[in-house]
């Protein structure tokens, strides 16, 4: 019997660590499954609560954001924790993506993006946002982010906030940190905050794209909530209105209101 006994401990000794190994794999492909699960994007809209939330944390609880002082620069990098964030998968659940190749001062300042819409397209529209300069511009990026997750749109969209060191011709400087080789860029669209001046939001579209001008401008609610002009400049661009006399939660409701407008506008783009 004492031999029988000693092979079933020899037995146990070699199958102990191979069932250990088995349990880890499991562990690892179910762990992998669930961080891929975590990474699709919640769906739901944004609320005007939420909206006058990213609007008072950026324009007024962060400093004024630029390389020139130490106190702009740790603004930066507020900006950049708090757009990975509130878009990355513990919130709206979008993958991050991160390049950090462009240096100054001594340091160096990502260009963060996100897919949404058709995530899988390979000839996404990208939406180019501003990490310097007013804070309406990136959070009317964090509410179109949202409302993209519950409001289908056949086209990828890969929305871009960039730091303030792109030089020469925006669209391919952008372009190159987050273009794949595989693939095209479908439209380019700037959004920036605005001035006080603006009593409404502007859409500058270049002069050769004019039957795009003359489409949207009869269309409904395209009036009252936008300025359409034709412009020299060559991209697409819109620049928010400011607070200006509107309380937070009605600046916050006028930029919710521009979210429709603005998905047309990328579908309607064929480049």
């Amino acid at each position: 019997m004492e031999p029988s006994r000693t092979s079933a401990i020899k037995v146990a000794l070699a199958v102990i660590p191979a069932l250990l190994i088995v349990s880890i794999c499991i562990a690892l492909y179910l762990g992998a499954n669930a961080d891929h699960e975590e990474s699709q994007p919640a769906e739901g809209d944004v609320t005007v609560t939420e909206m006058a939330g990213y609007l008072k944390k950026l324009n007024e609880m962060i400093g004024e954001r630029g390389l020139g002082t130490e106190d702009g620069q740790k603004a930066l990098r507020q900006v950049a924790a708090m757009t990975m964030g509130n878009l990355g998968p513990e919130n709206l659940g979008y993958e991050i993506f991160k390049v950090q190749t462009d240096s100054a001062k001594g340091l160096l300042w990502p260009t963060i993006w996100i897919n949404a819409g058709n995530r899988e397209s390979e000839e996404p529209f990208v939406i180019a946002i501003p990490q310097a300069g007013s804070g309406t511009g990136v959070a009317f990026a964090y509410g179109f982010s949202e409302y993209l997750t519950s409001h289908e749109t056949g086209k990828g969209v890969r929305v871009v906030f960039y730091p303030p060191l792109a030089g020469g011709d925006l669209r391919d400087w952008i372009w190159k940190r987050c273009g794949g080789e595989d693939e095209k860029m479908a439209g380019f669209l700037e959004i920036t905050g605005g001035t006080m001046k603006l009593s409404m939001s502007l859409l500058s579209i270049p002069e050769g794209r004019r039957p795009l001008a003359e489409e949207i401008s009869g269309k409904k609610g395209w009036a009252d909530n936008l300025s359409i002009e034709l412009s020299a400049y060559p991209e697409l661009r819109i620049e928010l209105a400011e607070q200006g006399r509107l309380s937070r939660d009605g600046h916050a409701q006028a930029l919710i209101r521009l979210m429709p407008l603005v998905k047309d506008l990328i579908e309607k783009v064929d480049e």
